[in-house]
């Protein structure tokens, strides 16, 4: 299928959300993350320009409460709560909802630096393998797809149900150290890492998708989400939006000058879209 021919049918496809008039369409969204407002998030603010660059205007409305990865895939079915969320791809997740295979943060929560205690952070400066770092034990959430990629790794992981726990088990010595993605450490670092360092010199890496889900019932949602998203790459505006909210970390990361452990996911489905390098971030 040609660009051209794709473009007209998400056109179509789109047309009857596009032509409604009148007030914006109010799309319910979840609060996901500790970090930030919501509505003004870097993925809330992407997916607003996405929909008015498919012809959609839109009005944000946030869960007040902090909702659970798994729990908003819920909440898109037959409760019918949300109408869009944005979290980590997998097979499974892919089974529960209609992804919108676009990497919205361009694979970013695939590169992991480390939280550790500063003793800890010093000996795992040196790790040059996947071998060396099962020496060491890594925090993760329950229900993270994260958890269960550094599993299939073999690498030593210790689940916690709780995110405030993890920095207190790093304090405590339960835990070596908490892999977390460029655009979550720092502001981690600052709010909650007393006693904390972010490790040197390495950092992980998976290929990892954050991509738009909504009910497999919402067809014509789907297709705007992803037409708006193509325009928005084809003028620029996305890579322009991504460095906005994303460039002051990267930059500090400093990933280019850092020893990379290269990590496979095998959570991932088929139709990743890892043929396309104009989707993803490399430093």
């Amino acid at each position: 299928m040609t660009l051209r021919r794709r473009d007209l049918i998400l056109s179509s496809a789109a047309l009857p959300l596009a032509s409604a008039q009148g007030a914006p369409r109010r799309l319910r969204i979840p609060h996901v993350s500790p970090k930030a407002e919501t509505e003004r998030s870097y993925a809330a603010v992407l997916l607003e320009q996405a929909l008015a660059a498919a012809g959609m205007p839109v009005s944000l409305e946030p869960t007040s409460e902090l909702i659970p990865q798994n729990r908003a895939l819920q909440e898109l079915g037959k409760h019918r709560r949300l109408d869009v969320l944005w979290t980590m791809t997998s097979v499974e997740r892919e089974q529960q909802a209609q992804p919108v295979r676009v990497p919205i943060f361009k694979g970013l929560y695939g590169w992991r630096l480390l939280l550790a205690s500063s003793e800890v952070a010093a000996r795992m400066a040196e790790v040059k393998t996947p071998a060396e770092l099962r020496q060491f034990s890594l925090v993760q959430g329950l229900e993270w797809p994260d958890t269960g990629i550094l599993q299939a790794n073999g690498l030593n992981v210790i689940v916690s149900p709780s995110y405030d726990a993890m920095f207190k088990q790093l304090r405590l010595g339960r835990a070596d150290a908490f892999p977390r993605s460029v655009e979550e450490i720092w502001w981690e670092l600052e709010r909650y890492g007393q006693g904390l360092a972010v490790v040197p010199n390495i950092c992980l890496h998976y290929p990892a998708a954050i991509y738009y889900f909504v009910a497999f019932e919402e067809p014509e949602l789907a297709a705007a989400i992803e037409l708006g998203l193509k325009r928005l790459r084809a003028n620029g505006s996305f890579d322009s939006l991504f460095m906005k909210y994303h460039g002051e970390d990267l930059a500090r990361a400093k990933l280019g000058s850092r020893r990379v452990i290269e990590l496979r996911n095998p959570l991932l489905s088929s139709q990743t879209p890892l043929d396309k390098p104009e989707l993803w971030y490399r430093p």
